[in-house]
């Protein structure tokens, strides 16, 4: 009796986590969904912006939109020169990859010099670049200084996509408020400015809810991850003959985690970016709820199976 009221709980906690979770994914239609996005985005880097735009009023709406233009106008200009510093380490990057011989390598840097200065003529490290490479002998070398680079550029790719979906995204919330700002009819005006501020204000609500579910999944899988290796230890102790099927769905449970690692993001989301996470440690965040769902998917699939086999048993 024990085991089917434990049975029916844990179905019940699972329809009810799915519920909660299609409720939250179908509340927005589908520009909902980019403007809460946006809007997540933007408190990550600059919440102070959306607190402004809440407080904001149709008589000083202009002023918000004057000011948040003039400073994202020169973030864009900024962004241009990173853009321009990662595009010429991802060129020197690519050119030093296809040096494959030692002849090759030679070759390379008896011309170094001069295209160095052509190369790096707008590197903010060009003295870097040019003694790091001229520290490389040989092929080993080489490589150890790609290494080197290649950790260099994704931080510096990763900190520009960063900044980019930022300004992209607040870019778009001040076209749309100064769209709502140039609306000729004040009373328009009043209504969409509400509209916004109402929309804005529901994301955050949303985001807390998120990340609800976010903590919900974190003590799911860590329960599930104590469960598992719980009866798999006392499995082993007790009868370590047949606990070849254990260690079988110990090993599957490591590969289901190094999928969900393989396959999982290591572009940071807002939430991610808001809580200092490295794209290693998303990665990881990715693992855990890819785990938690399939682990999830199949113990209500067995508790379907075995419900159904009972059934029909007992009828028999």
């Amino acid at each position: 009796m024990s085991n089917k009221v434990l049975k029916i709980i844990i179905f019940a906690v699972a329809i009810l986590d799915c519920v909660l979770a299609l409720i939250f994914s179908f509340g927005f239609n589908n520009d909902k969904k980019d403007n809460f996005v946006q809007v997540r985005q933007i408190e990550a880097q600059n919440p102070q912006m959306v607190d402004d735009l809440l407080a904001a009023t149709p008589e000083n709406l202009s002023k918000w939109v004057e000011s948040n233009s003039k400073s994202l106008n020169d973030a864009n200009e900024a962004l241009k020169k990173d853009q321009m510093q990662k595009d010429i380490l991802y060129t020197y990057l690519s050119e030093l990859k296809r040096i494959t011989t030692e002849e090759a390598l030679a070759d390379y840097k008896a011309n170094f010099s001069d295209h160095a200065a052509s190369l790096f003529a707008k590197a903010d490290k060009k003295n870097d670049y040019i003694q790091g490479f001229n520290t490389v002998n040989n092929l080993k070398d080489l490589e150890s200084y790609i290494r080197k680079l290649e950790n260099e550029y994704a931080s510096i790719k990763q900190d520009y996509l960063v900044e980019r979906n930022y300004l992209k995204a607040a870019n778009g919330l001040v076209s749309t408020a100064s769209n709502i700002d140039n609306t000729a009819s004040a009373n328009k005006k009043a209504t969409d400015l509400t509209a916004l501020q109402d929309d804005v204000q529901g994301f955050r609500k949303s985001a807390t809810l998120q990340n609800v579910f976010i903590i919900i999944a974190y003590a799911l899988a860590i329960i599930t991850v104590l469960l598992l290796l719980g009866f798999a230890l006392v499995k082993i102790v007790k009868n370590f003959r047949s606990s070849y099927k254990v260690l079988l769905v110990l090993v599957l449970f490591a590969v289901i985690v190094f999928i969900g690692y393989a396959i999982g993001s290591s572009t940071l989301t807002p939430v991610a970016l808001k809580n200092g996470m490295t794209a290693s440690q998303f990665k990881m965040v990715n693992a855990a709820c890819f785990t938690l769902y399939v682990v999830l998917f199949a113990a209500i699939l067995a508790i379907l199976v075995t419900s159904i086999m009972n059934a029909v048993k007992n009828r028999k």
